[in-house]
């Protein structure tokens, strides 16, 4: 028995020891054959370390040189928040800079820049209101293309061989913020008679309604369009909600249908039942009154327009105007005037500066 429980316990220990045996191998083993992984990981650290000193270096090489130029440089920060260099052969008049509203993008373009451009023309300036910038060349022509994270007015200067870009909050400039929609466009032409698109009229009474308000210095308005173009409802109000609009109004014209058509007409005016205070309903009045007055159209009254996504979506206080039917035809003759088009132009700017001088006049 004694001899059996020896040579037990012998194969017990022997297998101990060789389970030891093949732990120790193993970790052996790991580590050297994980050396060279851990050698590769040491100088790649080690580049990126020393390629992060560098930009450091570069950094600290541009801050100095700001230093030097502290003059020049306050004169930028002065005019703009941008700063973007002109090639001396390209004049100032032929710089371009294409604004969309809707998307809060700017693009500039630099004719005949040469394709080596950005290699030799920095940018300076600060980007604390770009959501995202990008630059290419095409053809030799240098593009920025800057999307900027909210809807600001761009005041671009052109000194001394750069363009200065500098965005800033409308609402800083101007008295009061309008945004000013021309209902349906492109593919959404609205109401129809014959071959008179509803889209059509809307926008040509807007157009003269802008030649207004543009030479009104007091107001800063912008346009969910001002050619055939159609941006989505959401885009519309949108706009009118991140600009941060004091007021916010749509131009479209009725039509209807079977009996009953031929002796409907009127102005009606879609509001904002529930505006928490009241200034949609005040808007709308004054727009009702002004325009039944200029035009002699027959008040057809307020409409509940709460269902209505750009209405029950703003901000602001908002109204949306049917001037008038388009299935009347009298009424149609008159909506496709263009003298009747800029009384109705006139009687929405009067109505639109009475509502400012009541809501945000003191």
């Amino acid at each position: 028995i004694r001899m059996m429980w020896g040579i037990s316990m012998e194969k017990k220990i022997m297998r101990i020891f060789a389970v030891i045996l093949v732990v120790s191998l193993a970790l052996f083993i790991g580590v050297f054959m994980g050396v060279g992984d851990i050698h590769y990981k040491s100088e790649v650290l080690a580049k990126e370390t020393k390629e992060s000193k560098g930009n450091k270096e570069m950094i600290a090489t541009v801050m100095r040189d700001k230093e030097e130029n502290a003059r020049e440089l306050q004169s930028f920060a002065d005019k703009g928040q941008i700063r973007i260099s002109i090639p001396q052969n390209v004049k100032d008049s032929d710089v371009k800079l294409n604004e969309n509203i809707i998307s809060s993008s700017y693009q500039v373009v630099i004719p005949n820049a040469g394709s080596d451009y950005f290699d030799t023309n920095p940018i300076l300036g600060s980007v604390s209101r770009i959501d995202d910038f990008y630059t290419y060349d095409d053809g030799g022509n240098a593009y920025f293309d800057i999307t900027l994270n909210g809807v600001y007015e761009c005041k671009p200067t052109i000194e001394n061989g750069f363009i200065y870009l500098d965005f800033q909050d409308p609402h800083k400039i101007y008295d009061n913020v309008l945004v000013v929609d021309a209902g349906h466009g492109g593919k959404d032409v609205g109401a129809i008679q014959g071959d008179i698109q509803e889209k059509d009229i809307n926008l040509a009474i807007v157009l003269k309604l802008k030649e207004l308000l543009d030479a009104d210095l007091s107001i800063k308005t912008y346009y969910t369009r001002t050619d055939d173009a159609n941006p989505t409802l959401r885009e519309r109000v949108n706009l009118a909600n991140d600009v941060g609009a004091d007021l916010f109004l749509s131009v479209h014209n009725n039509s209807i249908t079977g009996f009953g058509r031929s002796m409907t007409s009127g102005t009606q005016v879609l509001y904002y039942v529930s505006d928490p205070s009241g200034n949609s309903k005040v808007f709308a009045d004054i727009l009702l009154d002004k325009l039944c007055a200029a035009l002699g159209s027959v008040n057809r009254g307020l409409v509940n327009g709460d269902d209505i996504l750009i209405i029950h979506n703003s901000k602001a206080p908002v109204a949306l105007v049917e001037v008038g039917f388009m299935s009347q035809n009298d009424e149609l003759k008159k909506l496709t005037d263009e003298s009747y088009q800029r009384k109705c132009a006139k009687a929405l700017y009067d109505s639109i500066k009475e509502m400012i001088d009541i809501t945000y006049k003191e």
